[in-house]
C-alpha cells in the first residue's frame, strides 16, 4: 500500500499535469476565463453553498487550505495556503481561476447577491488571496 507522502505527490503531479500543462495548452489564451466559469459550474454541481463546503472541497481536492481572512458588508477575503500552493507558485503556476470561480459561486449562493472573485498572488507568503465582492 502506498504511503500518504507518495499519494500526495501523485495527486499533486496529476493536478499539475492537467491544470498547468494540458488545460492551458488546449484552452490557449482563454484558459483563465474558461477555468473561472468552470469553477462556478463545479460549485453548482457539488452544491457548494457556504465557506465550510468550500473549505472541505478544497481540502479533499488537495487544492490547499482555504481560510476566511476578512468579512465586510460588500466583500469577503479568503486565503489559500499549503504545500500544494507553495509548490505550484514555485513552479511558476500562477493560475487560480478555477478556485476563484468556485469561491464566487459559493459566496453568491450563501449571500444571495451577485458575486465576483479577484485573485492576488502573495509571493512573499506563498499564498493566494481571493477577494469575493458582492454586488
Amino acid at each position: 500500500m502506498e504511503n500518504n507522502t507518495e499519494h500526495n505527490e501523485h495527486v499533486y503531479f496529476v493536478n499539475q499535469l492537467y491544470r498547468d500543462f494540458i488545460l492551458p495548452t488546449i484552452l490557449g489564451d482563454d484558459d483563465a476565463t474558461i477555468l473561472y466559469w468552470a469553477g462556478k459550474r463545479i460549485s453548482r454541481h457539488y452544491d457548494l453553498s457556504s465557506f465550510e463546503d468550500l473549505a472541505e472541497f478544497f481540502a479533499m481536492a488537495e487544492f490547499g487550505t482555504l481560510t476566511k481572512v476578512k468579512e465586510r458588508r460588500s466583500s469577503t477575503t479568503f486565503e489559500l495556503s499549503g504545500q500544494n500552493v507553495t509548490d505550484r507558485l514555485n513552479s511558476d503556476s500562477r493560475e487560480f481561476a478555477l478556485e476563484s470561480g468556485m469561491i464566487a459561486e459559493a459566496m453568491e449562493k450563501e449571500s444571495g447577491r451577485t458575486t465576483e472573485s479577484e485573485i492576488t498572488i502573495l509571493d512573499k507568503k506563498k499564498t493566494v488571496e481571493f477577494l469575493a465582492r458582492f454586488n
